[in-house]
């Protein structure tokens, strides 16, 4: 490092913060707009998640359904006749899942097998 530093040393960007201000892109206002929603929906299918409370576990499916775009204006009008929705009404009871899932085309063979091995998991991981 230079002992001796003259005026025009301490005038360069390196030492003069404000001169990192002619260093740096302009302050230009950024924006980014859209103008259509892409909406997914995705398929309810049997899980195997062993942190199910009771009842057949559930999850979605990689695959989904797509639907044609619609505009920004029209998609957030909708989202304002719309309730909004609590945690509540997220939660799913056994009896729901379970109706879901045979309606999605599983059988009750299928859903009691998945639920009894979730079950015996979750005896496993008590024990140990």
């Amino acid at each position: 490092m230079k002992e001796n530093m003259s005026e025009d040393d301490i005038d360069t960007p390196s030492c003069n913060p404000r001169g990192l201000d002619q260093m740096l892109p302009s302050k230009e206002k950024k924006t980014v707009s859209f103008s259509e929603v892409y909406i997914q929906e995705y398929f309810f299918i049997l899980g195997d998640n062993p942190a199910c409370s009771g009842g057949p576990p559930s999850t979605i499916s990689w695959d989904y359904r797509s639907y044609l775009p619609i505009s920004v204006d029209e998609y957030e009008s909708s989202l304002r006749r719309r309730r909004k929705r609590s945690k509540r009404d997220f939660k799913l009871s056994s009896r729901e899942r379970l109706a879901i899932l045979l309606r999605s085309g599983h059988s009750l063979n299928q859903i009691m097998g998945m639920a009894a091995l979730i079950e015996s998991t979750k005896k496993d991981r008590i024990q140990s």
